[in-house]
């Protein structure tokens, strides 16, 4: 983005975020402001992606719950006039909104407070439950069990020992990538990216044998 074109940027929301400002009572004139703003913000490509990478089957229920929650705040009860256009700029104010607040309020929400997933790892290594049978042992379960024998037959290709089930079970029982790479002779990338595809490939099928 050219800087004339982000100067450009900052102003018309300055304008639009101003003239919304105007307007003590939602009237119909300040909906209107309202609007244009949001579909300024949202056109301009410049929301910002908090942890990106992170929360990789969840991330854009997530996303899309943080991002319709800030157009809501921005419509109710004179929020807008909290920004000062004196302090910077309207991207700047909505998106330490977006990371600081809206982002880490819709996690709970997706993921659900019995079952947080750390930010660091993935989304089967890390599901936390305070229920008799956490919520990860249960797709652990599921997983050793293979009711359909999915989970056995999905595997690299050339390397049938190294299939979603036996990898699945190593990192389960706390065994390192390196560990697993030595063991089959096959790069930590490839085993990492393989494990990834089929957490998402296999989301579906977790959800219909645990009723998640």
């Amino acid at each position: 983005m050219s800087n004339d074109w982000r100067k450009q940027l900052d102003e018309q929301l300055k304008d639009l975020a101003i003239a919304a400002q105007q307007y003590t009572h939602l009237t119909k004139e300040k909906r209107i402001a309202l609007t244009r703003l949001i579909n300024a913000i949202w056109q301009s490509g410049k929301l910002v992606h908090p942890y990106k990478g992170q929360f990789q089957l969840l991330y854009q229920d997530i996303y899309d719950e943080a991002v319709q929650n800030l157009f809501f705040y921005l419509c109710q009860d004179n929020n807008i006039n909290k920004y000062d256009p004196e302090r910077g700029e309207v991207m700047t104010w909505i998106n330490m909104l977006l990371t600081k607040r809206f982002f880490p309020e819709a996690i709970p929400k997706i993921i659900g407070k019995q079952n947080e997933i750390n930010l660091e790892n993935s989304y089967l290594e890390n599901i936390h439950s305070s229920q008799p049978m956490s919520l990860f042992e249960q797709v652990r379960e599921c997983i050793e069990t293979d009711p359909e024998f999915i989970f056995c037959k999905e595997h690299i290709k050339g390397h049938p020992e190294a299939n979603f089930q036996a990898i699945a079970k190593r990192r389960c029982s706390g065994i390192s990538w390196k560990e697993i790479s030595a063991e089959w002779g096959i790069g930590i990338t490839s085993l990492h990216s393989f494990y990834q595809r089929c957490l998402k490939k296999f989301a579906t099928k977790f959800h219909e044998y645990l009723y998640i």
